[in-house]
């Protein structure tokens, strides 16, 4: 039998602040990682984390063998099948201007109604070109940015992964963003897209990136969203939790904090939702309540009629959460705090 992770209690990991309220504990329900999880609210700024936390040492036994990597804009290989809309729109709207093309009235058209979908996956040119991604896997989102001209670096934490990063881009540092070493104001863009919610010391970590961004450079950070709809609904069973791997989990208030007390500043948000991350959250709800009259739910949620039924729900009624800033996941577009005054 594996034997269940060490916890330790531990400061809020925003404010510094002792006290925190306990708000519930649940097991892992994506992995199966053995044991129970906490979840605790700071009483000073409001911040939900882990707390007890997993001990420091005892945090790769979170990740199995086999964990997946979070993907990294997963709609972007589709975006990719037509070269000359993506080409368009990365030089017409998104600063690409090494990519500009002659289109013809096809490829407009396919601009055109792809652009948003093409905006989302894409992040827009920045200076010089230099990219760090932070958490960068197995170099998948490197080996895209680096097709489309930017010179690529990144950070990941696992060695396994950093190799097969490496073979991408030599420039792949192996370490915890909050004590790795990089030149000072040195990249244009730096990404970090679902990882900061994984890191013991996330202000730490966002104090670093920011010192590492050069002048006039742009931070995206992306995190589940504990403030969505998805979050407030669900609570100890919404799927954006995902014990024991998050031990932070941000709203756009929290986050906002965090990014000023690291010295920079959140100049712009996206926020959205799909819904498979909503049915997810109702299969662990519906999995935790006992009775036939749950598990008849769960096997109709799991139905081909039953799931596209509530798709074709959840796709009208998340389309208003992205203005509610109450989306599953939000997408944080930060710059050095002196250079928004």
């Amino acid at each position: 039998m594996v034997d269940t992770l060490a916890l330790e209690p531990i400061t809020c990991p925003l404010c510094g602040a002792a006290h925190a309220t306990p708000l519930w504990q649940e097991r892992d329900v994506a992995l199966g990682v053995p044991g129970l999880f906490p979840v605790a609210r700071c009483g000073d700024c409001g911040l939900l984390y882990q707390n007890p936390r997993v001990r420091i040492d005892d945090m790769t036994r979170m990740y199995p063998a086999d964990y997946p990597p979070h993907a990294r804009n997963p709609d972007v290989a589709r975006a990719l099948a037509d070269g000359a809309a993506v080409r368009t729109v990365l030089a017409d709207r998104l600063g690409y201007r090494h990519l500009a093309a002659t289109a013809t009235w096809r490829g407009r058209v396919a601009a055109r109604l792809r652009r948003r979908r093409i905006e989302k996956n894409f992040p827009p040119w920045v200076g010089e070109g230099r990219l760090l991604d932070v958490g960068c896997a197995t170099g998948r989102f490197l080996q895209r940015m680096k097709a489309i001209g930017w010179r690529v670096s990144g950070i990941e934490l696992d060695p396994e992964a950093a190799a097969t990063a490496k073979t991408v881009t030599p420039d792949v540092v192996i370490g915890d963003p909050s004590t790795v070493t990089l030149p000072a104001r040195h990249f244009d863009l730096i990404t970090a897209f679902h990882v900061i919610e994984h890191l013991p010391d996330p202000l730490g970590a966002l104090r670093n990136m920011l010192g590492w961004l050069a002048p006039g450079g742009l931070m995206i950070v992306e995190v589940p969203n504990a403030g969505g709809w998805g979050g407030r609904l669900f609570r100890r069973y919404w799927s954006g939790l995902d014990y024991p791997r998050h031990l932070v989990h941000f709203t756009p208030a929290t986050m906002g904090a965090m990014v000023e007390r690291a010295g920079g500043r959140v100049v712009g948000e996206l926020h959205w939702s799909k819904p498979r991350w909503i049915t997810r959250s109702m299969r662990h709800w519906l999995g935790s309540r006992p009775g036939a009259g749950a598990r008849l739910a769960l096997a109709a949620l799991d139905s081909r009629l039953g799931g596209g039924l509530v798709k074709l729900v959840l796709e009208v009624a998340l389309r208003p959460a992205s203005l509610a800033r109450a989306g599953e996941v939000a997408r944080y577009f930060i710059r050095h705090a002196e250079a928004v005054r």
